[in-house]
């Protein structure tokens, strides 16, 4: 499965002053697979090494000695019998977090040996909360997040629907297309992004009903490797904090969609007693760091940057995989398929869009609620403030996005809905389907700027 964090990865390789790689992201969400990938199309050598896999016989060498990347590649040379090339090779640690001084000796690699091109993957459950310090500053960091919307066409086959994405310039949108790419959105709701997923979809996907629950069923077991990763991470009690907090996301969602809240309520979250961000601070920003979570704070004054002006104890949580928040509340898959499931439809629209954004880089993000109104997102591009509403529906009408509009007077404003492809020119309104996040802010821009 193509995967466009690659080209990211050729642009690392390319630059003269490279320094070792470390690729971030949740379990699961196919690091190993791009690095070798990657490694096999743009090396003449690859040397893969999982720490975790022989974390026996590697601890020593990057624990009990210094390390010094000579001695280092000379050392895991001899445990591979491969000679590694420090012009022309690539060395892979992969499951870095495994042995926490590997993480180190990254710094080292980066002042002595920045001709060796150096890549590490590793969850960020373990780097994250490693003992050891962070080379800050000698490694480029890059995150990678569960394949997106465009990801999915592309890896399963569905080329005719990802040409038609690509190639769109805004022109009007036939029924035959529209009802085809919603029909595979909602398969994505289905599947989500884990690479694990998508394929067990893929082998069974002649029969739709059977391939669903395979899914939903490798999807249940996937949260308990997360929910076992929390105990081994953050210890015991600190992990029954931090489980309770994971498995709150989708209620606390539902609470904002049914105008319950505008915001994380912490009461009662964990326990009696826990009462205050304070309180819960911890476990949220442990699951933040693990990538399990995106976090959206609350902003009442937006205006760039957005980031500045927002209040660190209110905000909301979503779910980093709008697969696996389906299967934490076991939704039916054939319910989403028939777009027959209440409420639910409109936070699982909104954790779409969320981690859509995130995967194209588009990560600057608030929210913001007036006395009456509540704009989902509001994100800051190229300089410019702009609000984003969210309707999983086709009855769109944009209360709070034209009080939005009166009050801050943003440069153009997008809705995504279940709606084709639009403009409002009066009130510089876009309204992209869902399915067409990747267009996203390509065709406002073109749009604003022709005038």
């Amino acid at each position: 499965m193509k995967r466009q964090i690659e080209a990211r990865l050729i642009q690392w390789k390319n630059k003269k002053t490279r320094k070792p790689l470390l690729l971030q992201g949740a379990r699961q969400a196919g690091k190993t697979y791009v690095l070798q990938d990657f490694a096999k199309s743009q090396f003449d050598n690859s040397h893969y090494f999982d720490l975790e896999e022989l974390k026996t016989d590697l601890s020593s060498i990057f624990n009990d000695s210094p390390l010094d990347p000579k001695q280092l590649i000379d050392k895991l040379s001899f445990v591979s019998g491969k000679s590694i090339n420090i012009k022309k090779d690539i060395l892979i640690l992969d499951e870095i977090q495994a042995i926490p001084r590997a993480i180190t000796a990254l710094k080292y690699f980066s002042q002595q040996m920045n001709d060796l091109a150096v890549a590490a993957a590793g969850s960020n459950l373990g780097v994250a909360h490693s003992d050891e310090p962070f080379p800050v500053g000698k490694v480029e960091i890059l995150h990678m997040y569960p394949m997106n919307f465009e990801e999915f066409l592309s890896g399963t086959g569905e080329e005719m629907a990802l040409s038609f994405l690509k190639n769109f310039k805004g022109e009007k949108t036939d029924d035959i297309y529209h009802k085809r790419l919603f029909d595979l959105l909602k398969e994505y709701f289905v599947t989500g992004g884990m690479p694990e997923a998508i394929g067990q979809y893929m082998e069974k996907k002649d029969v739709p009903l059977e391939a669903f629950r395979a899914v939903r069923q490798l999807q249940k077991q996937l949260l308990l490797h997360y929910e076992s990763d929390f105990s081994k991470y953050a210890g015991s009690t600190n992990s029954r904090h931090i489980e309770r907090v994971f498995r709150a996301i989708p209620r606390q969602l539902s609470n904002t969609q049914d105008k319950k809240s505008k915001k994380f309520k912490f009461k009662d979250v964990i326990s009696k007693g826990y009462r205050s961000y304070e309180d819960l601070a911890d476990p949220i920003e442990w699951l933040i760091k693990a990538g399990l979570a995106l976090k959206v704070n609350t902003n009442l004054h937006p205006s760039t940057p957005v980031m500045a002006g927002a209040k660190e104890n209110s905000f909301k949580l979503f779910l980093f995989d709008v697969g696996l928040l389906g299967a934490i509340i076991n939704l039916n898959p054939e319910s989403i398929m028939r777009y027959d499931y209440g409420s639910y439809k409109g936070y699982f629209a909104e954790n779409f869009v969320l981690q859509e954004l995130y995967s194209y880089g588009l990560n600057k993000i608030v929210t913001w609620c007036g006395k009456t109104s509540e704009i989902e997102f509001v994100l800051e591009i190229n300089g410019n403030v702009i609000p984003v509403e969210v309707k999983a529906g086709f009855n769109t009408k944009a209360k709070s996005l034209l009080a939005f509009i009166n009050k801050y007077s943003p440069v153009y404003s997008v809705k995504f809905t279940g709606n084709k492809f639009g403009c409002d020119k009066r009130n510089k309104i876009f309204n992209y389907p869902l399915y067409m996040i990747l267009k996203f802010p390509e065709l406002g821009r073109v749009a604003i700027r022709d005038g």
